[in-house]
């Protein structure tokens, strides 16, 4: 083995330690939203029993049993609104590491200078698709209205 080949030996060890580390991070950003969106139906489902609590109330109930339904719908409905912004932060992660990654894939094709634009954007073009499809899904969960298409430019 020669001198060269010894040193990009741990450089390699590294890179594929790095990748393996961000494809983890990827995998538990995945289970988390998938554990918070299971706890959002859950918590879905205690918000409609206590509507079904609050809607048995008849005009003999107590005040004490009107309180109770009333705080019971209050504490449903704040788990529920925690339970979403953790989601919407959960995916807005992901999205961010998406496009940091997309990032340093444009990065690395502008360093090598041994390949030409069209071959740089073949290597990115899936790359972007696949940051483009994930804008549009955040967009979708936040519903965002989609920005106009730009016009082409004349010329």
């Amino acid at each position: 083995m020669t001198l060269a080949a010894m040193r990009r030996l741990p450089l390699a060890a590294i890179l594929c330690l790095g990748l393996a580390a961000s494809g983890c991070q990827r995998t538990d950003l995945t289970q988390q939203t998938k554990k918070t969106e299971a706890r959002i139906c859950t918590e879905l489902a205690t918000v409609n029993q206590a509507l079904e609590q609050v809607a048995a109330l008849t005009p003999t109930s107590t005040v004490g049993e009107a309180r109770a339904a009333q705080q019971t719908l209050e504490q449903a409905i704040a788990s529920l609104q925690a339970s979403e912004n953790q989601l919407q932060t959960l995916r807005v992660e992901a999205f961010r590491k998406l496009l940091q990654g997309f990032r340093e894939e444009v990065a690395k094709a502008s360093a090598n200078k041994e390949q030409t634009l069209e071959q740089a954007a073949n290597e990115l073009k899936p790359k972007a698709m696949a940051v483009i499809a994930a804008r549009r899904a955040l967009s979708a969960a936040v519903q965002c209205e989609e920005p106009a298409a730009a016009a082409p430019a004349k010329p």
